[in-house]
């Protein structure tokens, strides 16, 4: 994929170009002043400042009214990728596939583009099969991962129970656990597990944790073996690595007892015994007192067996979490009015940097784009930046195909 950047200078002369690319943002009027002297015809010319390229991006990195930033775009869908994309606008999803899997093979620069498309379509369309095979051709095409399938919350097998997936319940713990906060949280957790279906229970994200925060988690997992509540752990072990290095045998100081006991409990919901057992061990030498002792009725791992269950439970994890500070569209936008985008020009009002998420978002049709485009143009012209994330690839071949590109950042899902 290749972005040509353009920057007019001052001393050019005004020459007819093969191919004229479109202003992002114009610069505002300025006051008229006298003449600049003309420089010394071998003198150096001072050598513009490109932007910086950042390819998880699509659009203008930055709106500034001290220059002129100027993206061409028109090279950057093949005519297979514009057609799908204009028959998914349609609602025309199955011929989109059609044209997209008919280019897979003739795709040249655009090759990678065509590939997430067609993933995305036949996610939508629940052709798990066509999907897993797009990714075996995808490893060895471009030799890196290919998107993971994002399942229901069904099972697949008639009367199987269905796990804890992207439908069930679900609990994140936010990256810093406090004293102050983790009661609120342990609250929330509290009312999933009332429910009495598993809950999956998502460490991946935690950094820091403070000693009252694992002494909060210890005794309120007491609590919930008592009502016998179920756990799926995501981001089990990353924690247990984190906990492992504040902690030190024979060590025995007071605020490092909360991280033995809570790693302790990590390793029982991990049903990792052999582990569990020489930390017990450990904390007993370094504290003289008796450790917790394994939960004789919990089903014992391998470290293998944790690390397969903690790979299945990402590829099943749920979307994520829309942006805090963003104006969030849910469901399709067909047949926009100007009604139904007013809520998205009153948030733009209050804010400086627009962002929009679109992560709820299946289709766009081309009436709703052409208007979200009129409202885009009216926010870049206020100076302001207009952010698109979590857009699926056929609404942001869409979004190319319109110019909304070119008046926002649209930042790719990963």
């Amino acid at each position: 994929m290749v972005f040509s950047f353009f920057k007019k200078k001052d001393n050019e002369p005004e020459e007819a170009l093969p191919k004229q690319p479109r202003i992002v943002q114009p610069k505002p009027p300025q006051q008229a002043a006298e003449p600049a002297a003309k420089p010394a015809a071998d003198a150096p010319q001072p050598k513009a400042d490109l932007p910086s390229l950042d390819f998880a991006t699509i659009g203008p990195s930055s709106i500034s009214s001290a220059r002129i930033d100027v993206v061409e775009t028109s090279d950057l869908l093949s005519p297979a990728m514009e057609q799908a994309a204009i028959c998914f606008a349609n609602d025309q999803v199955d011929d989109a596939i059609a044209i997209l899997a008919d280019d897979l093979d003739t795709a040249d620069g655009h090759g990678l583009d065509t590939w997430l498309m067609l993933f995305d379509l036949y996610q939508m369309r629940g052709r798990r099969a066509d999907f897993d095979e797009l990714a075996l051709r995808f490893v060895v095409r471009f030799e890196r991962s290919a998107p993971v399938w994002q399942e229901t919350g069904k099972s697949s097998k008639p009367g199987a129970a269905a796990p804890a997936k992207a439908g069930g319940p679900y609990f994140l713990f936010q990256p810093k656990l406090n004293g102050e906060a983790i009661e609120a949280m342990l609250d929330q957790l509290e009312k999933l597990v009332l429910d009495g279906a598993p809950v999956r229970v998502d460490f991946g994200r935690v950094e820091e944790v403070e000693p009252a925060a694992a002494t909060a988690i210890v005794c309120r997992w007491a609590k919930f073996k008592k009502k016998k509540a179920k756990f799926q752990p995501a981001g089990g072990p990353a924690l247990a690595d984190k906990l492992r290095g504040k902690i030190e045998v024979m060590r025995r100081a007071e605020d490092e007892g909360p991280y033995w006991l809570l790693l302790l409990e990590i390793y029982q919901m991990l049903g990792l015994q052999e582990d569990f057992e020489n930390l017990a061990v450990d904390y007993a030498v370094t504290f003289e007192v008796s450790p917790p002792s394994w939960d004789a009725t919990a089903k014992t791992k391998t470290a293998k067996e944790v690390a397969d269950e903690e790979a299945k439970l990402r590829a099943e994890a749920p979307i994520a979490e829309p942006e805090k500070d963003a104006y969030v569209f849910d469901g399709a936008i067909v047949n926009a009015t100007d009604a139904m985008l007013q809520p998205l020009v009153t948030y733009a009002a209050t804010h400086a940097e627009v962002r929009i998420d679109f992560s709820k978002v299946p289709r766009v049709d081309f009436v709703s784009a052409g208007m979200l485009m009129n409202v885009l143009v009216a926010i870049t012209a206020q100076s302001k930046q207009a952010v698109i994330i979590g857009a699926n690839e056929l609404i942001v071949a869409l979004f190319r195909i319109m110019g909304i590109s070119e008046v926002s950042t649209i930042v790719r899902k990963k």
